[in-house]
C-alpha cells in the first residue's frame, strides 16, 4: 500500500497516536476534549495525502522547497495555519506545537513501515513528497502560532494598561487633593481612603499578574498547607470587604466543621477574589452570600453567590481562563480575567476544583471544593509539569 493510501485508510489509527501525544502537552492540554486535542490535524493529513497523489514537476518541487508553493499545492497549509493559531490560543508553547508535528510525522512513517511496504522508486518518491508537505505544514503552523502569540501578548499588555489606568488616576487625583489640603492645614480623610483603595487595587492586579507569569514559566503555584479554620479566614475577608464596600450586604454562613489543612494565605486570596467578583458584577441592591460547608468528612466547600442575570452556559467555562471576552465586560471589550484564573489554580494546587453555576432563580454561584487535608502530591498547581 502506498503512503498516500495508507494515510487515508488508517487516519483513525494515526489520529489516536496524535491525540495521545497531544494529551501529554501539559498544562495546556489538561482539560482539552478529543476535538480540541486533534484540532485540524486530520485535515492537515488528508490534504497532504491528496497533494501526494497530484503530479509534480521538478520545477514545482523546487518552488515548493523554496516556500513558493501555489494555493493548490499547499492545500494542507490552511488547516496548519488554523492549528497553529488555535494552539497558541490554547496555551501551548512553540516547542510543544513543533513537537506535535514531529510526533505526527514519526507515527505515520512508523505505522506505514510496520505493514512492510516494498520500497521501490514510487514509494520513496511518495515519502519525499510526504516530508515536503509536512515541512510546509510545520512552517505555516509555527508562523501563525507566532502571529497569534504576539497578538495575544499585545492585547494582554493593552488590557493591563487599561486596568491600571483607573486606580492610578484615582491615586494621582487624591494625592493632588491631599497636597492642597496640607497647604491649607485641612485634613481630607476621604481622599486618603481613595488613595489607599487605588493602591490596593494596583497591588492586587500586580499580585495576580505575578502568579500568572509564574504559572506560564512552569513554576506552578506553590502552597504551604497547615491547620486552618476556614470559618475564621472567610470571616476576616468578609469583614475587610464590608469595610471597603459600605452600603453593600455580604452574608456569611458556616456549616459543619470548618477546619482543614490548606495554605491560609492562598485560600484567603481565592475567597477575596470570589467575593470581590460578586460585589463587582452583582446588583448593588442584592446581597452577596458566602458559605463555608464543612458537613462532609473529606472535603470543605466554599461558595459565593450573587444575583443578577444568568451567565450564558457557553461563557461559563471560559470565565476561569485569562484574557477572555467576558459576559460582563463592555461590548467588544476584554478583561484580564486573572482573578478567577488564580482562584482555579489555587484550588488545583490543593488537589481541589473550582466551578460555576448560573441561572435566573439562584443567580451565579462560584464554588471551590478542597480536600480536608492537602497532601504532598498536591503541593503545586500544574502537577504534570516537571519542576527543576
Amino acid at each position: 500500500m502506498g503512503l498516500s493510501d495508507f494515510i487515508t485508510l488508517e487516519s483513525e489509527r494515526i489520529m489516536a497516536e496524535f491525540e495521545a501525544f497531544a494529551m501529554e502537552q501539559l498544562p495546556a492540554a489538561a482539560d482539552m476534549d478529543v476535538a480540541a486535542l486533534r484540532d485540524h490535524a486530520r485535515q492537515v493529513l488528508a490534504a497532504i495525502a491528496l497533494d501526494m497523489l497530484r503530479p509534480q514537476t521538478k520545477r514545482e518541487q523546487r518552488e515548493k522547497s523554496l516556500g513558493h508553493a501555489t494555493k493548490a499545492e499547499g492545500a494542507g497549509v490552511e488547516a496548519a495555519k488554523i492549528h497553529g493559531s488555535m494552539r497558541a490560543a490554547s496555551g501551548f508553547d512553540v516547542n510543544q506545537t513543533a513537537a506535535e508535528y514531529r510526533a505526527l510525522r514519526a507515527s505515520v512513517i512508523r505505522l506505514w513501515m510496520e505493514g512492510g511496504p516494498k520500497l521501490g522508486r514510487d514509494e520513496v518518491f511518495e515519502l519525499v513528497r510526504f516530508n515536503e508537505a509536512m515541512d510546509e505544514a510545520v512552517a505555516a503552523s509555527i508562523l501563525h502560532f507566532a502571529t497569534e502569540a504576539a497578538r495575544m501578548r499585545n492585547l494582554f499588555l493593552g488590557v493591563l494598561s487599561h486596568e491600571l489606568r483607573t486606580p492610578l488616576s484615582t491615586i494621582m487625583t487624591s494625592g493632588h487633593s491631599l497636597l492642597l489640603a496640607a497647604r491649607q492645614n485641612k485634613p481630607m480623610p476621604a481622599a486618603a481612603e481613595r488613595l489607599l483603595r487605588g493602591s490596593r487595587r494596583i497591588q492586587s492586579l500586580l499580585d495576580d499578574l505575578l502568579d500568572y507569569v509564574r504559572s506560564g514559566l512552569g513554576e506552578g503555584m506553590r502552597v504551604s498547607p497547615k491547620d486552618v479554620d476556614m470559618g475564621q479566614v472567610c470571616g476576616r475577608i468578609v469583614a475587610e470587604l464590608r469595610a471597603n464596600n459600605p452600603g453593600r450586604v455580604i452574608e456569611l454562613e458556616t456549616l459543619g466543621d470548618p477546619r482543614c489543612v490548606c495554605d491560609e494565605e492562598r485560600i484567603a486570596q481565592a475567597i477575596s477574589n470570589l467575593v470581590g467578583n460578586a460585589l463587582k458584577y452583582g446588583p448593588a441592591d442584592a446581597p452577596v452570600k458566602a458559605k463555608i460547608d464543612g458537613s462532609a468528612t473529606d472535603q470543605i466547600v466554599v461558595s459565593v453567590q450573587n444575583g443578577g442575570p444568568p451567565i450564558p452556559e457557553a461563557t461559563r467555562e471560559s470565565l476561569f481562563e485569562p484574557l477572555v471576552r467576558g459576559a460582563n465586560t463592555e461590548r467588544g471589550g476584554y478583561n484580564l480575567g486573572l482573578g478567577l484564573y488564580i482562584v482555579r489554580e489555587i484550588a488545583l494546587a490543593h488537589g481541589g476544583s473550582a466551578s460555576v453555576e448560573s441561572d435566573a432563580q439562584a443567580g451565579t454561584v462560584f464554588t471551590i471544593r478542597l480536600p480536608r487535608t492537602a497532601s504532598d502530591a498536591t503541593s503545586a498547581a500544574f502537577p504534570g509539569l516537571r519542576m527543576n
